[in-house]
């Protein structure tokens, strides 16, 4: 499994979550290598380990030496995995012409993947996501990025079109997956426990990677541990989210009071994503009172009313079902 986080106090927010359950692997927020070369301090210094877990070191750009450049030198700092982002759907990225905005170019992928490969002592993957146009258009794509080289890829199956909405393609990846001999990780809408071995067992895909939905529900690795050991998984309380949500006020105060915004905005956005698994109308109130808060102490109290919570959709197989789950691709052409 692979966990991508990104944001103010990533690297932090990553230590706790792997202390309540090891994804195998952790990305790193992407760096973004442009056609002036960064230094090599300067790319070692955006590296973050977490205490016995893997690290994949993420660029994002369209410049093949440079991005040569870098795998080098992220591996010499002992890397386990770089990554190649071409699924960046931001309307930024695709101005820039890189992320997603690749996808459309075979010739420049074949050119950066291969100056990447010969650079790379390590492994080597790339994440893409899905095309607006025909499916072929993707597993020409995934195509030309196993020649280049790559050793797995990852697979985000929305369009650039759909950035983070809409409910995402399992088929895709399932397409994907069959269209290619090297590994590929399966992504996106991998809410709950029970989605992630749907997905591998559907898809046939060989890991997955999960990014917002840990940022909801801390424990998911740790579920999905459980279920894969054929044992009851663990069913967070509310007490379990206020006490994460106390550390992770720690964490900003310790790490981000002289940054520009300061840790009371970074604290908010995680909060937000708690609040995913709290039935409504009090989600709603508890999102309003903590973005009135003013000061960490603040925004704590605001959120203490979450205690009450009898039942939070937190549980591995969602009983709720507060968020949606594509359908399991393996059912996609089974007679009805």
């Amino acid at each position: 499994m692979f966990a991508p986080m990104h944001g103010a106090g990533a690297a932090g927010i990553r230590d706790l979550i792997g202390e309540l359950g090891s994804p195998g692997i952790f990305c790193s927020p992407f760096l973004r290598i442009t056609e002036q070369r960064p230094s090599a301090s300067w790319l070692r210094g955006r590296l973050h380990r977490t205490q016995g877990v893997a690290l994949s070191a993420q660029l994002l750009g369209s410049h093949a030496a440079n991005l040569a450049f870098a795998t080098q030198v992220l591996v010499d700092a002992g890397v386990d995995v770089v990554d190649l982002n071409l699924g960046c759907p931001t309307r930024q990225a695709l101005k820039k012409g890189v992320g997603a905005a690749l996808l459309s170019d075979t010739s420049a992928i074949s050119e950066i993947v291969m100056a990447m490969r010969a650079a790379c002592r390590g492994c080597l993957s790339v994440k893409i996501r899905a095309a607006d146009g025909p499916l072929d258009d993707v597993l020409r794509v995934a195509k030309v990025i196993e020649e280049a080289g790559a050793d797995f890829l990852v697979v985000h199956p929305r369009t650039h079109g759909q950035g983070y909405g809409g409910v995402a393609d399992w088929d895709v990846v399932k397409q994907v997956r069959a269209h290619v001999s090297v590994p590929v990780v399966g992504n996106g809408d991998l809410w709950y426990a029970t989605d992630a071995l749907r997905l591998m067992r559907g898809a046939g895909v060989d890991a997955v990677m999960i990014g917002r939905p840990a940022l909801r529900n801390p424990y998911l690795f740790r579920q999905i541990e459980e279920l894969r050991a054929g044992l009851p998984p663990f069913v967070p309380q509310a007490h379990h989210i206020i006490e994460h949500i106390r550390r992770l006020a720690e964490l900003a105060e310790l790490e981000l009071q002289n940054r520009r915004h300061g840790p009371e905005g970074a604290l908010k956005e995680q909060i937000q994503y708690l609040l995913r698994a709290v039935p409504e109308p009090l989600r709603s109130l508890l999102s309003q009172r903590t973005m009135r808060a003013v000061g960490v102490p603040q925004v704590i109290s605001a959120i203490e009313p979450l205690g009450d919570v009898e039942q939070l959709d937190l549980e591995a197989n969602g009983p709720l079902r507060l968020e949606a789950s594509p359908p399991d691709p393996s059912t996609e052409d089974a007679p009805s």
